[in-house]
């Protein structure tokens, strides 16, 4: 029931008491269609919000990169949802995201938020990174009713790992194409066995 609802049938259920015995009688005969319309009660009326203020909420709220140069974030936000705040020491020192970028948005706007985490900034700049390790950053942001609204987003940091090519022994380098094609020699034994009108050649890894 929307508030305007409420509110109307709040005046009705006020209107019935107010009424004489005479009027009474005259809206029995209305009463079963009024109030399964309206539906009075004697208690005081209340308004439900079907709209969550509390939305705030990073997509995905795990991130997995090989780079940690551009890390771009993105929440979704709830309409009664303003200004964002961030931390990465756990909550303990909090900055708004235009300090830690000048070109970014300290609030949500048309229901999302964004920010791009980089090494290059503080305080990633003075930070050594290991293969596989996460980080963690805190959000927060202030609904217009309530208190702060809490979200951690965690990173993990998993670069790429180089695959080694191995080539036969004797191979030559490659090259072409704009690109050089190099390569480990592992030794080998060159076997030829033949018979029965067919030969079989192959190689034997030592």
């Amino acid at each position: 029931m929307s508030q305007a609802e409420t509110l109307e049938a709040l005046l009705l259920c006020r209107y019935v008491e107010g009424m004489n015995r005479r009027d009474v009688r005259k809206f029995n005969i209305l009463a079963p269609f009024l109030l399964f319309l309206v539906g009075c009660s004697d208690t005081s009326p209340s308004v439900s919000i079907l709209r969550a203020i509390d939305g705030f909420d990073f997509v995905p709220p795990q991130v997995v990169t090989a780079s940690l140069n551009s890390v771009p974030l993105q929440a979704n936000c709830s309409l009664f949802v303003g200004n964002v705040e961030m931390s990465f020491d756990g909550g303990t020192t909090w900055i708004t995201p235009t300090s830690y970028d000048p070109t970014a948005k300290s609030a949500c706007e048309n229901g999302s938020f964004a920010i791009t985490l980089s090494r290059h900034k503080s305080p990633w700049n003075s930070m050594t990174f290991s293969p596989g390790q996460t980080l963690s950053v805190k959000f927060r942001a202030q609904p217009r009713v309530g208190d702060w609204i809490y979200r951690n987003v965690a990173i993990k940091f998993a670069p790429s790992t180089p695959l080694s090519q191995e080539t036969l022994a004797g191979g030559s380098v490659q090259s072409g194409g704009g690109y050089v094609l190099r390569g480990r020699a592992r030794m080998q034994d060159q076997h030829v066995a033949s018979g029965g009108g067919y030969s079989i050649r192959g190689r034997i890894t030592q």
